[in-house]
């Protein structure tokens, strides 16, 4: 009984390293930036990005877009211009760190479905 609860017990042991040095090298794994590229995006690499829109917007959508990127902290500044959406940043970017927030842009105003 004893020789099997080792067993179990060492089995299990090696089984919790294995993932947890899996899910670390995961974490470690880096991409080029170009990987995080979005084509509507010019200014990378300086404090302001530009986003160049495909089609105008509603007035009303671009007013809560204002609103949404001006409460964000890591921005310090807005401006949208007809078709384009300038927004400054604290630091100089990379297409990586700002990946996740012009998805999510996108997502909630960009390409915002259509109700009714």
């Amino acid at each position: 009984m004893k020789k099997n609860f080792i067993n179990c017990l060492c089995f299990t042991t090696t089984l919790s390293l294995f993932s947890a040095f899996t899910s670390f090298g995961q974490q470690l794994e880096r991409h080029e930036d170009g990987v995080y590229s979005n084509p509507h995006i010019s200014g990378v690499g300086s404090p302001t990005v530009v986003y160049h829109l495909d089609a105008l917007l509603a007035t009303t959508v671009l007013n809560e877009l204002e609103i949404y990127l001006e409460s964000m902290n890591a921005i310090t500044g807005v401006e949208i211009a007809g078709q384009d959406i300038s927004i400054t940043f604290k630091e100089p970017t990379t297409h990586e760190m700002i990946y996740l927030f012009i998805q999510r842009m996108e997502m909630l105003y960009i390409h915002k479905p259509k109700n009714g």
